[in-house]
């Protein structure tokens, strides 16, 4: 796990909630949820009466200042909710371009940070986990988190045997409320049944629901850890936490500390030819696991990538890769048939891309193939063309937008559940490219992918 001790949050950040633990009881949990739509749909309706009878610049300042209520309120509800809930709240500020910026702004805040349990709840959580007093399992335990998070919350501490660590621990009873409150959250999906089948949208649920259930096992998480340390052993630049084995169990997680800043901030300051680097080396990471184990590292929220301080790594250190509890399994036949489908796209081949599409799942008995492929052109334009992409300057949220709008019938094209993670870290990948303008030739690196399988 990571700590960040050299670039504590700017002072202007939006105010975090007060620390407190969560909210387990799931009628409390039920009420909070669907407290939180109604107040939300109430102040935006009230506003828009309100808009009928100023200008249009009050009627703009006032909508701006509704967004901001409604962001701030969301935020403290889904922090304090943690779990699910908290998570959603995550995988919705993953793209600054998918939410109004007050969202984004306040939704951010889920990634880094979030409230606290305080230290007699993570004391109590710990001895009962391991049956021992927390004096006896560490030398030292840090009383205040370095960071709070969706499942659990981390402390740094140090083994008996001098090692420095990190100690994830779970919010009691917080595995318990996941498949209630993704059934709350359900509502937020109500819009998508009008464009696709209930059982497909049921799925996606089932989906994110089995995730985030694998994710509350710290004991799987701890063999992730280890396997991805063989998995990416041949990337250069890209490290993992060592897990200590003896000092985990299911709700407690005890890992080797990574030191250093959060990649986003790093880049921000980086030199063109050092964000090219760390670049390379996080598609390399991702296409390594996914297309030569069929292994995903499903959460790629800034806070879960780490610029190490490792003087002895030249001008670009190495990246830690941060919460390998979400990783979600492909069989590596069906990430080949991601491939060819991309070498349909560069042969403009429709019929091939048919077949590959109906055999991974997608829904398109309603939806012009020519339509389809002008879609997936848009979204992968960068694995497409043979250039350097700015990143930066490539937004494609604006495109896909208007071309929703002037094409509704292509939200029938609906991919089969398999597919809902990798979709996700694909939107998370270009958010981050996006976000530090990363100049990247996405089309010569899948090329080498696509020939090292012997797909091209």
């Amino acid at each position: 796990m990571a700590v960040d001790d050299e670039h504590p949050d700017d002072a202007r950040a939006p105010a975090r909630p007060a620390p407190q633990a969560p909210k387990v009881n799931r009628l409390s949990r039920f009420a909070k949820l669907t407290g939180l739509g109604a107040s939300v749909t109430a102040r935006h309706v009230a506003q828009k009466v309100a808009a009928a009878f100023t200008d249009d610049a009050a009627a703009a300042e006032a909508e701006r200042r509704a967004r901001t209520k409604s962001a701030e309120q969301m935020t403290r509800t889904l922090g304090e909710l943690k779990g699910a809930a908290m998570k959603l709240g995550q995988m919705l500020a993953t793209d600054p371009e998918l939410l109004p910026p007050e969202f984004v702004d306040q939704l951010s805040l889920l990634q880094h940070s979030a409230p606290a349990m305080d230290f007699a709840t993570v004391t109590s959580a710990v001895e009962r986990a391991f049956e021992r007093p927390l004096g006896e399992l560490y030398a030292e335990f840090s009383e205040e988190p370095i960071g709070a998070a969706s499942i659990g919350q981390v402390h740094r501490a140090r083994t008996k045997d001098g090692m420095a660590v990190a100690v994830k621990v779970q919010y009691p009873g917080i595995a318990d409320t996941i498949r209630s409150d993704m059934k709350n959250l359900g509502s937020l999906l109500v819009m998508a049944r009008a464009a696709m089948p209930k059982e497909r949208v049921d799925g996606y649920l089932e989906e994110i629901t089995t995730v985030i259930e694998r994710e509350s096992d710290y004991l799987n998480e701890a063999e992730n850890l280890e396997r991805f340390q063989v998995l990416l052993k041949d990337v250069e630049g890209v490290r993992v936490p060592i897990p200590v084995h003896e000092l985990t169990r299911k709700t407690v997680l005890t890992m080797e500390l990574f030191r250093g800043r959060r990649l986003e901030e790093w880049l921000a300051d980086a030199p063109d030819e050092q964000k090219t680097k760390q670049g390379e080396r996080l598609l390399a990471a991702y296409l390594e696991m996914l297309h030569e184990h069929g292994a995903l590292h499903a959460d790629p929220h800034p806070g879960n990538f780490l610029v190490l301080d490792d003087a002895s790594s030249g001008d670009v250190p190495p990246i830690g890769l941060l919460d390998l509890g979400c990783v979600r399994d492909f069989p590596v036949a069906f990430m080949d048939m991601q491939l060819e489908l991309l070498t349909a796209l560069w042969r403009h081949d429709l019929d091939d891309m048919q077949r590959l599409w109906r055999a991974m799942g997608f829904l398109d008995e309603r939806v012009d193939a020519e339509l389809i492929y002008d879609w997936l052109r848009l979204l992968f334009e960068p694995l497409l063309v043979d250039r350097v992409t700015d990143f930066g300057t490539w937004k494609v949220n604006e495109a896909a937008m208007r071309f929703v709008l002037d094409n509704p019938s292509i939200k029938l094209w609906a991919p089969p559940r398999e597919v809902l993670f990798y979709v996700r870290v694909l939107a998370g990948m270009r958010a981050l490219l996006h976000k530090v303008g990363m100049k990247v030739n996405a089309y010569q690196i899948s090329r080498r992918v696509v020939r090292e399988r012997g797909l091209l």
